[in-house]
């Protein structure tokens, strides 16, 4: 596991096969093949995140896909967009933006049959 300490300010892509936790700050991109996201309530997110799961307890913003699961905890603040099979919104969570529930397999939904 990693963690990006409150003091670290990140600019630029960062990626990873295992977990991470931030506490600090990371703006440009976040690429992630295994493990999890966790978004420490003093962190700040500015960032494109390609992942398997994420946890937000902080603030983010930005595009978030994840493979499994984004989770909003109740000190979460997110701006833009969430893309996975499961997202969960905590009472106490603020989002603003757009969220697209995804199937796990990643197959573009297949267009539904004309009924004459």
């Amino acid at each position: 596991m990693t963690t990006i300490g409150a003091s670290l300010v990140i600019t630029g892509e960062v990626t990873s096969k295992e977990d991470i936790t931030v506490h600090g700050h990371i703006k440009g991109q976040i690429s992630m093949v295994q493990g999890t996201l966790l978004v420490a309530p003093t962190a700040r997110i500015e960032a494109d995140v390609n992942v398997t799961n994420v946890t937000i307890h902080g603030n983010m913003s930005g595009k978030v896909a994840a493979g499994e699961r984004v989770e909003l905890t109740p000190t979460a603040t997110m701006k833009g967009t969430l893309i996975a099979p499961a997202v969960i919104l905590c009472d106490g969570a603020t989002f603003n933006g757009n969220i697209q529930v995804e199937k796990k397999s990643g197959a573009a939904a297949r267009p539904a049959a004309k009924v004459n």
